[in-house]
């Protein structure tokens, strides 16, 4: 809105010059022609040019009308142009000013596109907001004037550029530059400044970090910054590639087909371009795949250095192979003998498939769509789920797909920056409703038993620890898994039926295996193994063992585990509701 309106105020002024420029021309040539004075074009026009300056228009009367009209109309172009100066200079002067005062606004380190959409969308939400970037021709800080946020050109880990933007007092601090050390540099010297500075009011400054190494983002997830509970400062790490994984495969569920104790296939999902999407989609998957079959999930990635990333991805996760049966090949999408393998496991009736395309680019990504598509044009509905940032790809590989036939609905686009970098999303106030519901409930039910109010396990979801939020975050997102085994699906609203939502006992035991497979999961991705005796310190318990050897005590917590899930849907505000009769 703001571009349409400067647009049609330089029409609007253009216009006034031109209807200036030939109504003088015409006034001063009449005039001369009234007085019998010579003339030519040229002295006509330059005597015309000289309106706009105040310098020809004084002339005795009588003047032609065009003239008339014209000394009046010419030097509203200069004037409207220098009182378009002046505004764009006080209004930068007091948008500083105005920065003096600010308090509760959103400070954004780093304008990529990650950082753009950002702006646009707490602008939208009409939040005061203050930029930081280091390169001050980039072409971005313009559309950030204009949206109405203050720049500063600076380097976003200088402490006296980030007091400047008043970090210290302010509801959010969002540091998404390109370099993940940056980033976590701009949350130190922010927990500094507001362990000095005091705001107006008592608050909490939260300042999310994005990280993109998956391996830093869990070892910067134990340094003391994210960890320790402060009363002014909570820092959270955010890897915008994990939430785009979770909101994935929560609206593209590799289960979409309901899988059932006795169903003999497995779950496949296949990853062309193991980048940071390929891989963080590949965990994620680990995570929740968990199915009633008891069958292990299968990966398989397809990339051109799929050797090198498969030595580097088990370097991280040594027990991934423990979790899922995954093969690495080493395959360029747009030949014919990689599309054929690809081929061949999408057509496979043992298994259950959805294929993931997440290349280097845009462009790379539809294409390798496109041809993937043409291979299964014969095959079974297998969904095409196609990672790009903008949107401008979006129409031709649509377009591509309904016009394939049996394509047609099979290709989702996923990973669209306009919608995994939102506000909600990027603070997982969306992902983590369940999530939280979870934590409160055992807050509830530990501090009944006793537990002491400094346990770090007690703590207010804002002051838990990373990686306890991520234990909840992976049981949240496992429910839909779960209710999905046994013909149920998640409903937002509250529930209004006369009894509450219970599970039978054949769906208690089958969804209490699965949360056991789960947990296992987690403990082995997260570095765990097996001991004598649980031993949170070294990682170490004695429970990761198959469901048949669990001591029965614990098979009981998993089974009460289960049986909380309707109160903890209700707690969320959702219901449960059957989509098919009979238990499991």
């Amino acid at each position: 809105m703001r571009l349409l309106r400067r647009y049609w105020q330089w029409v609007v002024i253009v216009a006034l010059a031109a209807a200036a420029l030939v109504l003088g021309y015409v006034g001063f040539w009449r005039l001369h022609v009234a007085r019998g004075e010579s003339c030519s074009v040229l002295g006509v026009l330059y005597g015309t040019l000289q309106l706009f300056t105040l310098e020809s228009g004084n002339i005795p009367a009588p003047i032609p009308w065009e003239l008339e009209v014209a000394r009046y109309l010419a030097p509203l172009v200069p004037a409207w142009t220098v009182l378009k100066a002046l505004a764009l200079l006080f209004h930068e002067q007091s948008l500083r000013l105005r920065l003096r005062f600010y308090s509760g606004h959103v400070v954004i380190c780093g304008l990529g596109r990650k950082g753009l959409q950002l702006v646009r969308e707490f602008r939208a939400c009409g939040a005061p907001v203050v930029v930081i970037e280091a390169v001050p021709d980039n072409v971005r800080l313009q559309v950030c004037r204009e949206l109405g946020a203050v720049v500063l050109i600076g380097d976003a880990a200088d402490t006296a550029v980030l007091r400047r933007a008043r970090v210290f007092c302010a509801a959010y601090v969002i540091a998404v530059s390109a370099k993940d050390g940056k980033n976590v540099e701009v949350a130190v010297q922010t927990s500094e400044l507001a362990g000095v500075h005091h705001a107006p009011w008592p608050h909490r400054v939260g300042c999310f970090v994005h990280i993109v190494d998956l391996k830093l983002c869990a070892l910067f997830k134990r340094h003391p910054i994210f960890t320790e509970t402060r009363d002014r400062f909570e820092a959270s790490v955010v890897n915008i590639y994990s939430n785009v994984a979770r909101s994935v495969l929560e609206d593209h569920p590799l289960d979409r087909e309901r899988i059932t104790a006795s169903d003999g296939r497995a779950v496949h999902l296949v990853v062309v371009g193991f980048g940071h999407t390929g891989e963080s989609m590949a965990l994620q998957a680990a995570r929740i795949g968990h199915y009633a079959n008891g069958k292990k999930l299968r990966i398989s990635v397809v990339d051109l250095h799929a050797a090198e990333k498969e030595r580097s991805f088990y370097a991280r996760y040594p027990r991934f192979k423990e979790v899922c049966e995954t093969v690495f090949v080493d395959g360029d999408i747009g030949e014919n003998e990689t599309l054929e393998q690809v081929g061949q496991w999408a057509a496979g009736p043992e298994s259950l498939t959805t294929i993931l395309v997440a290349l280097g680019s845009d462009s790379g990504s539809v294409a390798g769509a496109l041809g993937v598509l043409s291979m299964l044009e014969n095959a079974a509905a297998v969904p095409i789920l196609v990672r790009m940032a903008e949107r401008a790809a979006l129409a031709s590989l649509l377009s591509a797909g309904e016009k394939r036939g049996p394509g047609k609905g099979r290709v989702h686009p996923v990973g669209l920056i306009s919608r995994v970098c939102t506000r909600k999303m990027f603070l997982n106030k969306d992902l983590d409703v369940l999530a939280r519901a979870i934590h409160e409930d055992f807050v509830e039910k530990r501090s009944r038993e006793g537990l002491p109010e400094s346990d770090p396990s007690l703590q207010r979801w804002e002051q838990l620890e990373q990686t306890r939020k991520d234990s909840n975050r992976q049981q949240a997102d496992h429910i839909p898994v779960k209710l999905r085994a046994i013909g149920c699906c998640r409903v937002e609203g509250p529930d209004r039926a006369a009894a509450p939502f219970c599970f039978s006992e054949a769906e208690i035991e089958l969804l209490a295996r699965m949360e056991h497979a789960r947990w296992m999961a987690h403990r082995l991705l997260t570095g765990w193994s097996r001991g004598p005796a649980r031993d949170p310190e070294r990682q170490v318990s004695p429970y990761l063992v198959d469901w048949e050897d669990l001591p029965k005590a614990i098979r009981e917590q998993n089974a009460e585990t289960v049986r909380n899930i309707p109160k903890l849907l209700r707690l969320a505000g959702c219901r449960i509701e059957r989509l098919e009769t009979g238990g499991a």
